[in-house]
């Protein structure tokens, strides 16, 4: 397993945290690289949809200033995750407010989660935000050990089409001549690396 991938117990908010201006480049960057597909998946997934990528771009320009100049303290009370859930679905329920006032048709499409939020009705979603972004995390790691990572083509492949697609594990292993074995093994060796992955999101 790749180095980049071992698990420690500092994740990369407290990386960051932690290095000084000028030095933190690398966990910038692996910041950047790990948190805006997860952002994108977790708009598109609360009905952002065609602004998912404009939503979570503008998100991250808020977390790099909250995150540079310390704005954000894990003691005020807020699990950094939640902070980040509600910049997101803030920033959706302003765009939705915003399009339904110009009356030029709606390009997002809120969830019941959101729609709920941004009419006052009161209610707590909290889980089901939760669950979303749990989703958007875990598709977004495993995106990623899929497309930037230098494990071999046949490992990918093999992953994508028994964890990803769900086909039988008989037909994974016909198809890539390899025994059942060998698919449940590159299974949990990359279920690992996703793993490690999600950790570095932190809570």
């Amino acid at each position: 397993m790749s180095s980049e991938f071992v698990q420690t117990q500092v994740t990369l908010l407290q990386r960051i945290a932690m290095e000084k201006t000028g030095e933190d480049e690398a966990s910038w960057a692996r910041f950047f690289e790990l948190y805006y597909p997860a952002m994108v998946a977790f708009a598109k997934g609360l009905g952002g949809y065609g602004n998912s990528e404009d939503i979570a771009s503008e998100v991250l320009v808020k977390l790099v200033d909250v995150l540079r100049h310390g704005k954000y303290e894990r003691q005020s009370g807020k699990p950094f995750r939640a902070y980040v859930k509600t910049l997101i679905r803030n920033q959706l329920a302003d765009l939705y407010r915003k399009e339904k006032s110009r009356g030029l048709g709606l390009k997002v499409e809120l969830t019941d989660q959101v729609k709920e939020e941004v009419v006052g009705a009161g209610q707590d979603f909290t889980a089901e935000l939760d669950v979303e972004w749990a989703k958007a995390c875990q598709n977004a790691a495993i995106q990623h050990i899929l497309t930037k990572t230098a494990l071999s083509e046949q490992s990918k492949s093999v992953y994508r089409e028994y964890a990803v697609r769900g086909r039988p594990i008989g037909d994974v292993a016909k198809e890539f001549g390899i025994s059942k074995n060998m698919v449940s093994q590159t299974k949990t060796r990359i279920d690992r690396m996703v793993s490690a992955i999600i950790a570095e999101y932190g809570d």
